[in-house]
């Protein structure tokens, strides 16, 4: 019999409304998403497979992982058992702040350092402990890389991602993307798929979710207003994509954050 997966939400009351999430037992996977934070995690039990479009990287318990701001990337348990992990969510501008005002490009992927891991694993016990969060942060940033290695990669995102903000309210179709870019339908999926890992209309999904569950969790929309302003089929469609891509439906995301 494979373990019950049990998921909580935390959202504090400083540094922005900074969140936190705990996976009990977590036996599904997460398929190709993005965050517009870093995404610090610690594996507390069993072993996280960790995916982007480059590579793959196996993190046992004990490790602290990060998912950069803005990397398509996929989270799976190595085990039919599941793993347990915890996570914060965190701004990009807090980490500059921490970096003496300088924006940080990149944290390293996988971190063996155990005495972070339990300082992360204490944070959890004791969310309200600010200066916690402060010396925890300020250790996370030790461990930035200088550069990102990007070459037009951002630019290009940057205008595939204006695009969609433009068209927010339509069926975006692959057609229309290829057209502003100049190239064929087919062409246009093929780069795509190699630079970003995933395809144009996957990427679009992620989009729209993301602003979904932001405007969600601001009150903008309600869960309805949400699954049809951003042309998703219905509200079971809606509610099944949120659930595979955040981990919990959008209803008990919006009761978290009433």
């Amino acid at each position: 019999m494979k373990p019950s997966s049990a998921f909580t939400f935390n959202k504090l009351d400083f540094f922005d409304g900074i969140e936190l999430f705990e996976a009990s037992q977590d036996v599904g996977h997460f398929p190709f998403h993005k965050h517009d934070t870093f995404c610090i995690s610690i594996i507390t039990r069993g072993t996280e497979v960790f995916e982007n479009q480059n590579s793959k990287i196996i993190m046992p318990s004990n490790t602290v992982g990060v998912a950069q701001v803005n990397e398509i990337h996929k989270n799976a348990s190595l085990g039919e058992m599941g793993y347990s992990y915890k996570t914060i969510y965190v701004n990009p501008e807090l980490l500059a702040y921490f970096n003496n005002g300088k924006k940080v490009h990149k944290i390293a992927p996988a971190i063996n350092d155990m005495q972070l891991f339990e300082q992360i694993n204490t944070l959890f016990q004791h969310k309200n402990n600010v200066h916690l969060f402060e010396d925890t942060l300020k250790k996370v940033v030790k461990y930035k890389k200088e550069t990102l290695n990007e070459n037009n990669t951002r630019f290009s995102i940057d205008i595939f991602n204006a695009l969609i903000e433009k068209n927010l309210t339509r069926t975006i179709d692959t057609d229309f993307l290829a057209k502003q870019f100049h190239v064929s339908k087919y062409h246009f999926i093929r780069a795509f798929k190699k630079q970003i890992g995933i395809t144009p209309q996957a990427y679009i999904t992620l989009f729209k979710l993301e602003k979904a569950k932001v405007d969600l969790k601001c009150g903008k929309k309600s869960i309805t207003e949400a699954t049809y302003d951003y042309e998703f089929h219905d509200l079971s469609h809606f509610s099944r994509l949120f659930k595979k891509i955040y981990g919990t439906s959008p209803k008990y995301y919006l009761n978290v954050f009433r």
